[in-house]
C-alpha cells in the first residue's frame, strides 16, 4: 500500500500526495471528505492510505466477501459483473451493509435465462432500483383504483398479496414489447406512461430469479416476471440504496 506524504485543504477538495503514484482528490460531496479531514486534524496519517484504497475499503467493508483481483471484484471466486461491481461500490461508498447484495447475487444465479440476467443488470443501472435486505429489489406496478390489474380486471394486488404466474406462461421473447405475462416497471414509467397515469401506483418486491424478459422499448424501464409481492401504495420513489420497509 501506498504511503501518505502530504495534502492540500480547499473549501471544496482535500487533496492527498503519497510516495508513489498520482494525487487523490476528494470532494467536499463525496463521504469520503469528512474522514479524511478528521484524520488528517487528529493526524492519523496512517489512515488514510487505506482510506483511499478501493480494494482494502472494500475487503474491509464486506469482512472479507467480496475482493478485488486485477482490478476485478470477486465473490466466492466468481468475478462480478460490472453493473453489480458498480452497485456494490455505491454501498461501501455510502456505508451501507452489503449483506443485501450477496443475497441479490445468489438469487440472480437461480434465473435460468442468461439473457434475463445481462438484461436485468442495465435495468437495474438505468433505474437506480432499490435492493431488499432478501436480495430483491423493488419495482412499481400500476392498477386500478380497487387494486386489480388494468388488463383482466381480475387479479387483485393487495398489499402483502403475492402475485405468481408458471414461468413457463410468461413470454421470455424481449423483442415482444407488450406480451403475456405479469408486467413491473420503473418509477417513470409506471407513474406516468402506463394507462395514460391514471389509477394508483404500486411498490412490488421481485426476486431477480423470476424475471423472465426485459423488452429494449421505454428505455428498458418496464420487464416481465413470473412472480411478485405487493408491498404498498407508493407515495414517491425510492431513492436509497437499500429498501427499508415502511412501518404502519
Amino acid at each position: 500500500m501506498k504511503q501518505y506524504k502530504n495534502h492540500l485543504i480547499t473549501p471544496q477538495n482535500v487533496t492527498l500526495m503519497f510516495t508513489e503514484g498520482f494525487p487523490v482528490i476528494i470532494n467536499r460531496a463525496d463521504p469520503l471528505f469528512n474522514k479524511v479531514l478528521t484524520a488528517i486534524r487528529l493526524k492519523n496519517f496512517e489512515l488514510i492510505p487505506a482510506m483511499v484504497d478501493k480494494p482494502t475499503q472494500i475487503m474491509e467493508h464486506t469482512k472479507g466477501k467480496f475482493t478485488v483481483n486485477d482490478g476485478i471484484i470477486v465473490i466466492d471466486g466468481e468475478e462480478l459483473p460490472i453493473e453489480l461491481s458498480d452497485k456494490l461500490l455505491e454501498f461501501v461508498d455510502g456505508d451501507v451493509e452489503t449483506r443485501a447484495l450477496e443475497n441479490y447475487w445468489n438469487n440472480l444465479k437461480r434465473n435460468p435465462s442468461e439473457t434475463s440476467k445481462k438484461d436485468l443488470f442495465r435495468f437495474m443501472r438505468a433505474n437506480k432500483m432499490p435492493i431488499t435486505a432478501s436480495g430483491c429489489f423493488v419495482a412499481y406496478k400500476k392498477v386500478d383504483v380497487n387494486y386489480y390489474d388494468f388488463y383482466t380486471h381480475k387479479i387483485l394486488n393487495a398489499p402483502g398479496k403475492v402475485i405468481k404466474f408458471e414461468r413457463k406462461n410468461v413470454n421470455e421473447n424481449r423483442e415482444q414489447t407488450c406480451s403475456y405475462g405479469l408486467h413491473v416497471a420503473a418509477y417513470e414509467y409506471a407513474n406516468v406512461h402506463y394507462h395514460g397515469g391514471k389509477g394508483v401506483l404500486l411498490e412490488v418486491e421481485v426476486n431477480p430469479k423470476d424475471v423472465v424478459a426485459v423488452p429494449p422499448d421505454y428505455k428498458e424501464q418496464k420487464m416481465r416476471v413470473c412472480r411478485y409481492r405487493v408491498l404498498g401504495v407508493a407515495t414517491d420513489e425510492i431513492t436509497d440504496l437499500l429498501y427499508t420497509p415502511k412501518r404502519a
